[in-house]
């Protein structure tokens, strides 16, 4: 999302945190949360700049459909309802471990409308009103607290992030804003993403997944350090900076017996390891 009122330059971020992702992703919601608590413990509150962008997990879902997770997952995944429920109750116990609600059943649409509307609210307010505006939909969504399939909660959302009703609409229900999502989703393909969240640091280094124990924020923002303090696009963490997931954090990506969620549908293809390590890449085009 390339907009022209993103984060202060006098005061740029030690690390910036590029992360894809879609509303109805639970390993998003989970990823999030395990982010914001390890920007938290490692004392880089302020510091770190996060941005969100489009990723849809199943572009082919009916707009205002009426089934639930429950059932969608079934259906796409060739999975028995039981096993999603159960599914369901492993991701919940992570959740709640970490200190986050979290909803089992929840509504189940096509989530292209949701990202238009992040789009405008970018392009007219910046990625920081933008993934504000995202977050807290997905928050919500995941609480049980709204529906972000519902046209007034996603309009009264965009209002709140400062855009007027009538474009808030127009981006929800129009198609102004759809090579922009889909630009995203190719970029992030272009990395290597077959899944949601999917992280870049520093616009140099690729992480996929929720992971239990992050990568050291506090060594890359003292690496940066040594070089000459906050320069957004700088060098990031390098693939040996990254600790390995224990056998719990394991079902934060492949829960055992089950599919991974937050996969793409089999339209795309999918990932022979999506624990891959990660790979440099040159400064993104801003």
């Amino acid at each position: 999302m390339t907009t022209s009122q993103d984060a202060p330059t006098d005061a740029a971020p030690l690390i910036t945190v590029d992360v894809w992702t879609d509303v109805v992703c639970p390993w998003c919601y989970i990823g999030e949360s395990r982010l914001q608590d390890a920007i938290e413990a490692e004392g880089l509150t302020g510091q770190v700049h996060v941005r969100a962008h489009s990723f849809e997990l199943d572009p082919t879902s009916p707009v205002g459909g009426s089934q639930d997770n429950i059932e969608h997952l079934a259906r796409a995944k060739g999975m028995p309802a039981g096993q999603v429920r159960e599914m369901e109750a492993q991701i919940k116990a992570m959740a709640e471990e970490i200190g986050r609600e979290y909803t089992t059943e929840r509504p189940m649409a096509n989530t292209r409308g949701v990202h238009r509307v992040m789009q405008a609210v970018g392009a007219e307010h910046g990625t920081d009103a933008a993934t504000a505006f995202f977050l807290d939909l997905r928050r919500g969504y995941f609480t049980g607290a709204l529906n972000p399939f519902e046209a007034d909660v996603v309009i009264a959302h965009a209002v709140s992030a400062g855009l007027e009703e009538q474009v808030a609409r127009e981006a929800l229900e129009g198609g102004a804003h759809d090579e922009a999502v889909e630009a995203e989703v190719r970029e992030a393909a272009s990395m290597g993403a077959r899944g949601v969240p999917f992280f870049l640091f520093n616009d140099k280094y690729t992480a996929p997944g929720a992971r239990r124990r992050t990568p050291s924020a506090r060594r890359a923002a003292d690496r940066r350090g040594s070089a000459g303090r906050a320069r957004r696009g700088g060098a990031g963490m390098s693939a040996t900076d990254r600790t390995h997931d224990d056998d719990a954090a394991e079902a934060t990506r492949r829960p055992a017996s089950a599919p991974t969620p937050h996969s793409p549908t089999p339209h795309r293809p999918a990932p022979s390891d999506p624990r891959g390590p990660s790979r440099s890449r040159p400064r993104r085009a801003r």
